[in-house]
């Protein structure tokens, strides 16, 4: 049972606070509360109080340190206590979207990281895709083809906002070719929302037609590294399952470090990662792909 069910938003971001602390830092106290929340002293010992009544377990409190820290027992209630959520203040902080105040690490390490030269996103164009999104609209758009090498005029039905972990994109109905793509936002000029035309849109079953892309080590690898990598990845039997719908599928297979435009001479996509991975259904996702030129 969640001790925390009913709690107020402010407050429960406050435990969320501790959790983080205890979890990354080891020890929380009164003046990380003050600091981080600008809440008062006594909002601050109330917090911490009422967090230990909750999870007794969690930390206990050292007179050296005037400060609580961690119980061996620890187990985070409000958080994930995951790594995922640390490289996460760590990137908001990198790319400049956090202050060094704002972030929840105080014992920062030094960090740097990579981010893919690109046009800026224009906010207007982001603005009025999200309209036509959320406005079930058409949107009319010039669209600079880098297969077609051509600008030109498309009339689309915006569904999604789509990131393939490099650039955002979005998913809609392309009348001229009668088919859903997806559509790079950087390429985009001009868009207008329009009144949807009268004519029937066909569902879009890459959409939600789900598929899990089963990876392993690459068989090429002696057992030492294929026993690496099936720890890195958390294999189960030798086996990462990265459940997925067809639409995305193209992407996924990209995150893994594999080309689908690389075919072999059966003109299957050639089951070679960068990662040293390799894919068990190759002719399952083979036949999910979509590539168009």
């Amino acid at each position: 049972m969640n001790p925390f069910k009913d709690l107020k938003t402010s407050i429960k971001r406050r435990f969320e606070f501790i959790e983080f602390c205890l979890n990354w830092s080891g020890h929380v106290g009164r003046p990380q509360l003050q600091n981080q929340f600008g809440i008062s002293p006594q909002q601050a010992t109330n917090d911490l109080t009422n967090y230990l009544d909750g999870c007794p377990g969690n930390m206990q409190y050292d007179p050296r340190e005037r400060a609580y820290v961690t119980s061996p027992g620890f187990k985070p209630k409000l958080i994930s206590g995951e790594a995922s959520e640390y490289f996460m203040h760590l990137e908001m902080f990198s790319r400049g979207f956090r202050t060094k105040e704002e972030i929840w690490i105080k014992e920062l390490p030094e960090v740097s990281t990579v981010s893919v030269s690109s046009r800026p996103l224009d906010k207007r164009i982001v603005r009025t895709v999200v309209q036509a999104i959320t406005t079930n609209s058409a949107l009319h758009c010039v669209y600079a083809s880098i297969s077609s090498g051509i600008d030109s005029e498309r009339t689309l039905v915006p569904t999604a906002l789509v990131s393939d972990g490099h650039r955002w994109h979005v998913r809609a109905y392309d009348f001229e070719k009668k088919r859903f793509s997806d559509f790079v936002l950087t390429r985009m000029a001009t868009p207008k929302v329009l009144a949807k035309p009268d004519q029937a849109i066909p569902p879009d079953d890459d959409w939600d037609e789900e598929i899990s892309v089963k990876l392993s080590a690459a068989t090429t690898l002696n057992e030492w590294r294929r026993k690496q990598l099936e720890h890195e990845y958390e294999m189960e039997c030798g086996t990462l399952e990265v459940p997925t719908t067809k639409a995305m599928l193209f992407y996924v297979l990209r995150q893994y470090g594999f080309n689908p435009y690389d075919r072999d001479d059966d003109g299957m996509m050639r089951n070679v990662s960068s990662f040293q991975l390799e894919v068990l259904n190759s002719k399952e996702v083979e036949e999910c792909l979509r590539r168009r030129s």
